[in-house]
């Protein structure tokens, strides 16, 4: 502690005590061993251990094709996005040419149980009807989950509808057209034909079943017409408004039938008689 002399109003002279410095040296005792305690401290803690890296799933890209075991079924999850799921047994499969970061080409794909499709509507995904038992090609990021329920998600394009453009190799998933469903239908049979009696007045006709028409007008006999329709070949190709127009002329369904099958089919080989 110092001393400050200092003259007053009567011209005497007095003494002032001045406060000392704050300096380390002369703090509280006690805050200075608190200190220490805490240096001490943080100097004796273990290091605190990095930040573990974010591990993902074994994966792979994949493109194949497969078949739909169970019913698709529309989903939405908490974060309000949109996704048909459902479950697959891959056909064939192979590991794509363009793979995302990480990915493992040897993973073993399983083939012989179920695998779970999440197709996300709302990140750019193919709105499409799938039912049981319809075959798809699917091209999507493979995960092999280690609890067991292997699935494939990115089904969709990169382009950026949702997340970052190119964060993931395009996918799609796609529907095969079973040819067998979409074969054209076979000719109706005569039965099929309503018999219902025709209006109109008969007009001569170009067309080959005019002849047929005309001569059971004149009295042939169904014997006499199903020799001509024989003998002559003609193919008919008979609409219904004709059909029901022979109908009512009073052919019968035997003459309309070879009418129907005429020109079609090979005429029967014909066996020369041994001389």
């Amino acid at each position: 502690m110092g001393y400050l002399h200092r003259q007053n109003r009567g011209g005497g002279t007095g003494t002032v005590c001045r406060a000392p410095a704050a300096t380390s040296d002369n703090a509280p005792m006690h805050l200075r061993r608190l200190a220490a305690v805490v240096l001490a401290l943080l100097a004796s803690a273990p290091a605190l251990p990095a930040a573990a890296p974010s591990r993902k799933s074994p994966h792979v890209q994949i493109v194949g094709d497969a078949t739909v075991i169970d019913t698709p079924k529309e989903t939405v999850h908490r974060n309000g996005r949109h996704f048909l799921e459902f479950e697959i047994r891959l056909v064939s499969v192979r590991p794509a040419a363009n793979q995302p970061s990480g990915a493992d080409r040897d993973l073993a794909i399983d083939t012989a149980h179920p695998v779970r499709v999440v197709h996300d509507f709302s990140c750019g995904g193919a709105a499409l009807h799938l039912e049981k038992g319809d075959r798809i090609e699917i091209a999507g990021e493979y995960v092999h989950v280690p609890k067991g329920g292997d699935l494939i998600h990115f089904t969709h394009p990169a382009d950026g509808s949702c997340g970052t453009a190119g964060g993931h190799p395009s996918g799609y998933l796609r529907r095969i057209v079973d040819a067998s469903r979409t074969a054209a239908p076979t000719p109706r049979p005569i039965s099929a034909v309503p018999d219902q009696p025709y209006f109109g007045t008969p007009r001569p006709s170009s067309k080959p079943y005019g002849s047929i028409l005309a001569a059971k007008q004149a009295g042939a006999t169904d014997a006499e017409l199903l020799a001509r329709v024989s003998r002559e070949r003609t193919v008919y190709s008979l609409t219904t408004a004709e059909i029901q127009e022979l109908r009512s002329a009073g052919v019968s369904p035997a003459v309309i039938e070879a009418m129907l099958r005429s020109g079609r089919t090979p005429r029967p080989a014909t066996t020369v008689p041994p001389r």
